[in-house]
């Protein structure tokens, strides 16, 4: 998060608030044991790999995640930080 900004005052898309939603569903689902996968990401959503690509790089920009990349670069796994997963939670109700 960027410093002297609230959580509260981030502003995230839809697609965003999607994508932390089902990463801390996945991470507590696995109990935090297997990283989630982009392609299952993708098809869990049902949005346009590209868009969903460029929101993952804007929330890893902010330090919210962290993605596995594979060795041709492309990105494999995606884990939530801990402060991923507490703006997950704060935006856990306003997915719908």
């Amino acid at each position: 998060m960027e410093k002297g900004v609230g959580m509260s005052a981030v502003r995230l898309s839809q697609l965003h608030k999607h994508i932390l939603h089902w990463l801390a569903a996945d991470h507590q689902r696995t109990q935090g044991r297997i990283t989630s996968s982009h392609q299952e990401l993708v098809r869990a959503l049902q949005r346009d790999k590209g868009n969903i690509s460029h929101s993952l790089r804007t929330l890893a920009e902010r330090g919210w995640l962290v993605i596995g990349r594979s060795s041709g670069g492309k990105a494999a796994s995606l884990r939530l930080t801990p402060e991923g997963q507490k703006c997950a939670f704060q935006f856990a109700g306003s997915c719908d």
